[in-house]
């Protein structure tokens, strides 16, 4: 079982059940209702995935075109590590992602945005050999909430421009994958491990506007994005 960390919240739902018993008022002999009311409570606790933090440029790289374009490989290589119980740090991430580059050249041709599906089978399957993992689409915000409360690690693939991450160069990236490792149900945020800046260890993201810049695009280098279908890795 992976570690984790509890932010404890309790959410209350009211659900409001009306009893209405008619009582006679001896003035006016008019109908009363009375309303009883009762509010049924459900606790909800927020997990925290405790997922290693890298960047995709360990040591500030951004002009290696391998570590530009290192997204997928980092957001796959942390969820990996972290479902495998491996330590991960600067050295180990500059490595690893030199390495799945390169594995990616010498095997497909290209280590340039790799799509969802692509990136299930090239990096987490080939490279780490690792197959407890699938492809879902997301169709609603709950659909990712959900498999962070069974402790999964999501991938997803972003518009990073839609982020409005203040540490990003403007505009931002167009195609961006990060890994979401937790839930604040009282501020409605999720809580990522973003690889596209050093600041983005456990980096907050409204629901709303995470779930606007999910989009999955073509593998290939920068190749036009046509489909807008949404999908994450679990």
């Amino acid at each position: 079982m992976k570690e984790f960390r509890i932010i404890g919240m309790v959410l209350i739902i009211g659900a409001v059940l009306f009893i209405n018993p008619i009582e006679l008022n001896n003035d006016s002999n008019q109908v009363v209702e009375k309303r009883i009311i009762k509010e049924y409570v459900l606790e909800i606790e927020d997990v925290l995935l405790d997922i290693p933090f890298i960047s995709q440029a360990p040591f500030e790289e951004w002009n290696n075109p391998v570590y530009q374009d290192g997204c997928e490989e980092a957001a796959a290589l942390m969820a990996v590590y972290w479902a495998l119980n491996k330590d991960l740090n600067k050295e180990i991430a500059q490595q690893e992602i030199l390495a799945i580059s390169n594995y990616e050249q010498e095997n497909f041709g290209t280590y340039m945005d790799t799509s969802v599906y692509d990136t299930v089978e090239r990096i987490i399957k080939g490279y780490f050999g690792y197959n407890n993992v699938e492809v879902k689409e997301v169709n609603k915000i709950n659909d990712i909430i959900k498999e962070i409360e069974k402790n999964r690690a999501v991938i997803i693939p972003a518009n990073g421009q839609l982020l409005n991450n203040p540490y990003f160069t403007l505009p931002g990236p167009e195609r961006h994958n990060l890994v979401i490792r937790g839930y604040d149900s009282e501020n409605q945020e999720f809580i990522v491990n973003d690889p596209g800046t050093k600041k983005g260890q456990e980096y907050r993201y409204s629901q709303e506007v995470l779930f606007n810049s999910i989009r999955d695009y073509p593998t290939g280098n920068h190749k036009p994005i046509i489909n807008q279908k949404k999908f994450m890795i679990v």
